[in-house]
């Protein structure tokens, strides 16, 4: 008797597993980047090169998830080269890293930093981290939303990444190159 078909759908109910897993890993805030492994953009990999992870602090630099209205908040993105080796990322233009800001549980961006800066220089760029290496990305929020409004009480999520392809239409697409969300409340 064949035994092919047999390993073939077991195969499929692997991967499907895999995927499940994924699925719930992102909808419960946390990023499912153990997939396709890649050092320009790459959605994860069994042994991802990179990992990022996001911190959200007060001004005097204490980490926490409550604000008062109209306080600064500030983020700050560490990726690591998980690698003994030196990798690069190559990045379309000079923006290397980017935040956004979404109402709790949704993918609705509030608030991008990339929106209210200066457009970036057509100028390709390429990020070099040695085995080991950690770099920091550090930006402040104001509570206002893209359309230069005070945002509402509620609850938040945060997320900071070195731009990797496909970032602009989804944000919150996993990738190794972005870290978790962040929850965070406004009171």
């Amino acid at each position: 008797m064949d035994k092919t078909p047999f390993h073939g759908w077991r195969r499929v109910a692997t991967l499907v597993g895999i995927l499940a897993i994924c699925a719930g890993t992102t909808t419960s805030n946390r990023s499912c980047s153990g997939f396709g492994s890649s050092n320009n953009g790459g959605d994860g990999g069994d042994d991802p090169t990179f990992v990022a992870t996001l911190q959200v602090q007060d001004t005097q630099g204490n980490v926490t998830d409550s604000f008062q209205r109209q306080e600064l908040i500030q983020m700050i993105l560490t990726v690591r080269n998980r690698r003994d080796t030196t990798e690069t990322i190559d990045f379309t233009d000079s923006r290397t890293s980017d935040f956004v800001v979404v109402r709790a549980n949704t993918d609705n961006v509030v608030w991008q930093l990339s929106k209210k800066s200066a457009a970036p220089s057509q100028t390709p760029t390429t990020l070099s981290f040695a085995p080991g290496e950690s770099k920091t990305f550090t930006t402040t929020w104001d509570q206002i939303d893209d359309s230069g409004d005070q945002v509402r009480t509620g609850t938040y999520e945060a997320r900071g990444v070195l731009v990797f392809d496909g970032f602009d239409s989804r944000p919150l697409r996993a990738s190794q190159q972005g870290s978790p969300l962040e929850s965070f409340t406004i009171n």
